[in-house]
């Protein structure tokens, strides 16, 4: 998650470019920010993290690895109960040294925490420029 961060600090930084200097290329009456070149300088200097830890955590998980973790979870599934008829499932499901209901419920407790991550922050806790808003509707301030 460090690296989607480190992300997010590089485009707020391309944001705040695109806001003051292209923008204002654009129409030079609109500007946004008058102290921009100190806050970029600043942020240059000292760069900080623009959303939390837990806000990148749930951001990836919804929108890469839930449907990742889905998929190998419903494999797993299948392959424990559909591919394994000679066998009951608790012991398909068993690893060396590891009995199936525990494996079970390991998963089982990974998957509430995948779910629970994913659901945490429902609202953006970052600078929310375009998350929120309604498609084809401008930004007003």
């Amino acid at each position: 998650m460090r690296r989607y961060r480190f992300y997010d600090v590089h485009r707020s930084r391309v944001r705040l470019v695109e806001e003051n200097v292209f923008a204002n290329a654009l129409d030079p009456t609109g500007a946004e920010d008058e102290d921009w070149r100190g806050e970029l300088s600043g942020d240059l200097r000292y760069p900080t993290f623009k959303m939390t830890a837990r806000e990148a955590v749930a951001r990836r998980v919804r929108r890469v690895y839930g449907l990742l973790f889905a998929v190998v979870g419903v494999a797993w599934a299948a392959k424990v109960t559909l591919f394994t008829p000679e066998s009951q499932w608790d012991e398909a499901a068993a690893l060396p040294g590891v009995s199936g209901p525990v494996v079970a419920a390991a998963l089982a407790a990974f998957y509430l925490v995948v779910v629970a991550a994913a659901a945490w922050p429902t609202d953006r806790e970052a600078k929310g420029e375009i998350h929120g808003e309604k498609a084809g509707e401008w930004k007003n301030d």
